[in-house]
């Protein structure tokens, strides 16, 4: 009800009144700090959320170093349950299982089909141990696609990992759980534009889809996503050595990822010659396209627009697997995270959005994307400094305006000098566009990676910068 009284009052003052605190700033409003007239009616317009208290904390929000309230506010956000304890349950002894330990797997063969729009031979879910972005234990689930029709290169069939841009908050949005149950408003759909995985499976290869954003459905979050895809290899390598029934113990493996998938890649890759150094020389290559490569740049080119909320469910991810960050939240900010909005999935959370109010209107400080945590979150995200530990097929939107390609640019230029390969395309289009005119000559590049023959590109016009080792 005081969302309801304050909705009038608030948009005004955001229409009005969020200009920058020092004209020597010279920034656009949109990031720019609240005044403090706005910043304390904001912080004063809600009471605190109930909170539950439980005897039986999640376990997903257990920290010692936070207090139990904060604890508490942490369980709250994260995602209801999905109904289905494959997804659900924390496995019993996961504090002593390695990282990629398989604790569970079955068979999803007779939904996929019709779910896809694709045939498959056969489908298996796995879901395996891995650690979240603080290296404490958690798990992850993916699913293993077999293709109808042969591969028809040498040797053995390859595996190409698809990190789907799953860009939502509920536990029913993940690639993993549409395919295993039927489809409904409260699921996402399968990756279908661009048709990645369909593709993928015309020509031989199979197909591994990951639920990157984890137990915790922490979008937007790289380290977290990138071991969970990194988990997901090591857990079909460890599933077919024990059982010898998915054949891909001798494959080669690459990755692909677009926007939200794209994070969850360049996470994987990121870490790979760190955290998953065994499988540096299996995987052969990663696709990136419409990478958020750097989020202080988000900011001006998505709050206080029409991609607000999508900024607003990315904030609420990073928040779920960061939670020193609910510091900077006011009253209202945390009873909009632990509504129903914390279990929308991409259309309902990214077009619709919790609101399209500025986000310095839900911040304690009014100044949020210069405090110190979200310099942290700035730093911690971009991973600079880390070269991938496999060659990169990099494209992006020349004209992109809510991610936008000076960051992809910059780095390029990073992955570049830190003696990486890359081959960069630059579409004139933006997102989307770039999504549709980039994903042919992307996936024949992987393709190429797997045959090892020469990468011939589409008649497509683009700007390309290639770097050698």
């Amino acid at each position: 009800m005081f969302v309801v009284r304050g909705l009038a009052a608030a948009a005004v003052l955001a229409a009005g009144l969020i200009v920058p605190a020092a004209a020597a700033r010279a920034e656009p409003f949109n990031v720019a700090p609240a005044p403090p007239a706005i910043r304390d009616f904001m912080n004063g317009l809600a009471p605190p959320p109930p909170i539950p208290h439980r005897r039986n904390l999640d376990p997903r929000a257990a920290d010692p170093n936070l207090d139990r309230r904060t604890q508490d506010l942490r369980a709250a956000l994260l995602p209801s349950p999905s109904g289905d304890p494959f997804f659900d349950a924390r496995p019993p002894n996961l504090d002593s299982l390695t990282r990629g330990s398989v604790v569970a797997a079955r068979d999803i063969t007779p939904t996929v089909g019709a779910v896809l729009g694709q045939p498959v031979r056969r489908a298996v879910q796995l879901k395996f141990a891995t650690t979240d972005s603080h290296d404490k234990p958690s798990w992850g689930t993916a699913t293993l696609l077999y293709p109808t029709a042969r591969w028809t290169g040498r040797g053995p069939t390859p595996v190409l990992v698809n990190n789907l841009a799953i860009d939502s908050l509920g536990a029913r949005c993940t690639p993993g759980y549409a395919l295993s149950h039927p489809r409904d408003l409260t699921t996402n759909d399968p990756d279908r534009i661009p048709p990645t995985t369909q593709w993928a499976l015309d020509r031989g290869f199979t197909v591994l889809v990951a639920d990157h954003q984890g137990a915790r459905m922490a979008y937007a979050e790289p380290i977290s996503g990138g071991r969970v895809v990194l988990d997901s290899i090591r857990a079909i390598m460890n599933h077919d050595a024990n059982t010898h029934r998915l054949h891909v113990i001798k494959a080669p493996v690459i990755m692909s990822g677009f926007s939200g998938g794209a994070i969850a890649t360049h996470g994987a890759v990121a870490q790979l010659d760190d955290y998953a150094p065994e499988l540096a020389n299996r995987i052969r290559g990663a696709a990136l396209g419409g990478m958020p490569a750097d989020f202080s740049l988000l900011p001006r080119s998505m709050n206080a627009n029409i991609a607000t909320g999508v900024l607003h469910v990315a904030t609420l991810g990073i928040i779920r697997e960061r939670p020193e960050l609910l510091a900077e939240t006011n009253n209202l900010a945390q009873w909009m995270a632990t509504s129903a909005i914390k279990d929308a999935c991409s259309t309902a959370g990214g077009i619709i959005g919790p609101t399209f109010w500025p986000m310095q209107l839900m911040s304690k400080s009014g100044d949020p994307f210069h405090s110190p945590l979200a310099a942290k979150v700035y730093r911690v995200s971009a991973m600079r400094g880390r070269p991938s530990g496999t060659p990169l097929f990099v494209y992006h939107g020349r004209f992109e305006w809510w991610v936008p390609a000076v960051g992809t640019r910059a780095f390029v230029d990073e992955q570049c000098r830190l003696g990486v390969p890359v081959d960069y395309h630059e579409f004139p289009a933006e997102h989307f566009g770039s999504a549709f005119m980039g994903f042919p000559d992307a996936l024949n590049w992987l393709d190429a990676k797997v045959r090892n023959v020469r990468f011939a590109q589409s008649p497509i016009p683009r700007t390309v910068r290639i770097c050698r080792r």
